[in-house]
């Protein structure tokens, strides 16, 4: 694994850890399940999230403005 890799776990973990909204909380949730019922990582899936956005606009709002918080 790379470092870069390894930063990007470590940034949506972070997110995820101080996430209050509820509706973001829930669309996580079903992120974690999609991503288990295809067999793939819960961080591979936030990736394709995080390129192709529909349907998810809030999520990827919400850690776009997390990261540049975190700078």
């Amino acid at each position: 694994m790379t470092e870069l890799e390894r930063d990007f776990i470590k940034l949506v973990d972070e997110f995820v850890i101080n996430s209050t909204d509820v509706d973001i909380l829930e669309e996580i949730g079903k992120l974690d399940m999609e991503a288990r019922l295809l067999g793939i990582s819960f961080y591979d899936m936030y990736c394709v999230v995080l390129q192709d956005v529909a349907g998810h606009q809030n999520l990827v709002s919400q850690f776009k403005i997390y990261t540049k918080s975190r700078k």
